[in-house]
């Protein structure tokens, strides 16, 4: 499998310090929330964790468990929502092109390879 590892954001740790916080104020256990969201536990500890990136949507199922608003989650007090939600969108949209990038390299590493040694058949030559 092909993986990105990108550094945690400020941002994105601070919205999972508020997913920690608010799941213990409301005397959530991992295994609760991962049985709310019909997911492993594994998986929601690696998502609470920070190794599980978490898409919008799943942030919204997470919200709804535990009974917030996204705003709540990845809300600055300061600044308004929808600012909030157009930098999450924003972060995650680099992160998916990025992704789409380094696979695209791959692929013409592979297409580079793969006529490299049709060349080589075609010549008779031994790998």
């Amino acid at each position: 499998m092909f993986r990105v590892f990108k550094r945690m954001t400020m941002e994105q740790a601070a919205i999972l310090v508020k997913i920690k916080r608010l799941r213990k104020e409301r005397g959530l256990s991992q295994a609760e929330m991962a049985d709310a969201l019909h997911i492993a536990l594994k998986t929601y500890q690696n998502i609470e964790g920070g190794i599980t990136r978490i898409d919008i949507e799943r942030l919204g199922q997470i919200a709804n468990v535990l009974d917030a608003t996204l705003h709540e989650l990845v809300g600055d007090e300061k600044a308004p929502l929808h600012e909030d939600v157009e930098r999450f969108i924003t972060e995650e949209k680099a992160l998916y092109n990025k992704i789409i990038h380094d696979k695209e390299a791959y692929i013409a590493q592979l297409e580079d390879s793969i006529r490299f040694y049709r060349e080589m058949l075609k010549e008779g030559r031994a790998f």
